[in-house]
């Protein structure tokens, strides 16, 4: 009965935001609910979170960097912030790295013949940052843990789900036009930030909580406001899926609480991967502008 009393008392205070915020939680250590969570002996695994672009600029997402803003990832300039970014990132000493990759097996082997210096990098974001980082920290492997979607793995399957996309229809077609247009010039915006300002710079803005919120937006402005259920049905099981799949990778290599674990994604996933790990008590987020310090 105690016990259903405090979460009872818990949950009304924190369901009061104007209340919640200003709680001292050193003076309430009993409804703490990381003191709560973390009172056993496991402690939580401490994570960074690299949110990126892509270095070699495949297109393959909606918005497609023109050709006169794309960053030239092996030019002097470049590859000298490239080595600042990644004494940074080594000061967080991780002991494992997460890829944006679904070829373990590939990267086990490209990946070895880099440690015996028999491969010279490319361009890839992965090449670039993950692989320098694991040398440098005498990692012996990269976890390749990107992952399909529900829809990428059933759409041939379920005819229903190309019906669900064909048969959508906005009830706000203005509306939707209207933020496409806002967010097309955000996109372009941030484009000319890569060019202009250095990668640890560039690495920090896109980190920031308030980039990452309206980047999340896109998702609940652009083909979502559906009359019937089929805008939020298609992009829960399409990109939420996938990024779900994509932390439940990581769950299944086990981190221990030891570990301090590097996960390298595209810089649209971060939203909702950052959601999982600050929601899980299993993990500490830290971020990358802490690293300055």
């Amino acid at each position: 009965m105690k016990q259903i009393l405090l979460i009872a008392t818990l949950l009304m205070i924190l369901l009061n935001a104007t209340y919640a915020q200003k709680i001292d939680w050193k003076k309430m250590k009993g409804l703490d609910p990381d003191l709560i969570l973390h009172e056993g002996d496991r402690k939580p695994t401490e994570v960074l979170l690299l949110g990126t672009y892509h270095f070699d600029y495949p297109n393959l997402d909606v918005h497609v960097t023109d050709s006169s803003l794309q960053v030239d990832i092996l030019s002097a300039r470049k590859q000298k912030e490239v080595k600042e970014l990644v004494s940074v990132i080594e000061r967080f000493k991780p002991t494992r790295i997460y890829i944006e990759a679904t070829r373990q097996s590939f990267h086990d082997s490209l990946y070895n013949e880099y440690l015996q210096d028999r491969f010279t990098l490319g361009r890839n974001e992965i090449y670039q940052l993950a692989y320098r980082v694991g040398k440098d920290m005498k990692i012996n492997k990269v976890h390749a843990v990107d992952a399909s979607s529900f829809i990428g793995e059933n759409a041939k399957k379920y005819t229903w789900i190309d019906s669900m996309d064909r048969n959508m229809v906005l009830v706000d077609s203005v509306r939707d036009k209207y933020w496409n247009r806002l967010y097309s010039k955000f996109y372009t915006i941030s484009d000319t930030l890569e060019k202009n300002l250095t990668l640890l710079e560039n690495f920090i803005l896109m980190a920031e909580p308030q980039v990452l919120k309206r980047m999340q937006g896109n998702y609940f402005t652009g083909g979502f406001n559906t009359q019937g259920n089929e805008g939020p049905d298609f992009i829960s099981m399409w990109w939420f899926s996938r990024n779900l799949r994509i932390f439940n990778n990581i769950l299944k290599t086990k981190p221990a609480s030891e570990d301090r674990i590097l996960v390298l994604f595209g810089n649209g996933h971060m939203p909702t991967l950052k959601h999982c790990f600050e929601s899980s008590p299993e993990f500490k987020v830290v971020e990358l502008k802490s690293l300055l310090k």
